[in-house]
């Protein structure tokens, strides 16, 4: 790595406090850690009743059931990361104008729908991330700056080789100091996270090309049937023209 390389990494990492994506990016992780348990047991309990149901003639009906949520559920969380991360993504849903035999075929077997689920897996397991990541980086940092405050016979550092008694006011500033080095990169590891989850996000779910695709399709569909309608309706247009 060159020295610019270096000096660009470290003005990334110290000035991730002044970055706005810095803490839409924490407010995102914070809200990650509910969202992925909840589709963790959201889809656990859909997958559940659909394997329970897979021998009955309702087996059918629990997986579209299922597949919908799930295209539901991706469409509603590319909307929030667009919204917090500042992504440009076209999240996929069939349209309602479908007959119910074409809306059940595309919810099935268009790609979006299996790439969607791809997505709320990453969603959970950014659910993990983000709870072990917020939780100690958070708790660590601000248990260090207050030791200035607090320092004393009772306050104990345990970093498992040992413990480290912080009693006198230097080696609190020392953990103060520490606490600040801890804050950074909590900062920073929750603006990457961000930046990934916007790449993720961007990668599993955009599919403005399939929507458009599916556009041109629907209206290529009214105007044959208009020009099907106009057909029926002067029938001596043709020979007229001969």
């Amino acid at each position: 790595m060159t020295t610019t390389n270096y000096r660009d990494a470290f003005a990334s990492f110290a000035g991730a406090p002044l970055d706005p994506r810095t803490y839409r990016s924490l407010l995102y992780l914070a809200l990650a850690v509910p969202l992925g348990f909840g589709y963790l047991i959201a889809f656990s309990i859909a997958g559940s009743l659909s394997l329970g149901l897979s021998v009955t003639i309702l087996a059918p009906v629990a997986v579209l059931g299922t597949l919908l949520l799930a295209v539901a559920v991706v469409w509603a969380d590319a909307k929030l990361t667009a919204g917090l991360l500042g992504v440009e993504v076209s999240p996929w849903f069939p349209s309602r104008d479908l007959g119910i035999a074409e809306f059940c075929k595309r919810l099935v077997f268009a790609r979006p729908t299996w790439t969607g689920l791809l997505y709320l897996c990453w969603r959970m397991v950014l659910a993990v991330i983000a709870l072990v990541v917020l939780t100690t980086g958070l708790s660590l940092a601000s248990g260090l700056l207050v030791a200035p405050l607090a320092y004393g016979e009772f306050l104990l550092i345990d970093y498992r080789l040992g413990v480290y008694r912080v009693n006198t006011m230097p080696r609190a500033l020392g953990a103060a100091g520490l606490g600040v080095v801890v804050g950074l990169l909590t900062l920073y590891a929750a603006n990457l996270l961000g930046r990934v989850a916007a790449a993720v996000t961007s990668t599993l779910v955009d599919d403005s090309s399939v929507v458009a695709a599916e556009g041109n399709r629907d209206l290529e569909g009214d105007g044959d049937a208009e020009g099907d309608r106009d057909a029926e309706d002067d029938p001596d247009a043709g020979s007229d023209a001969d």
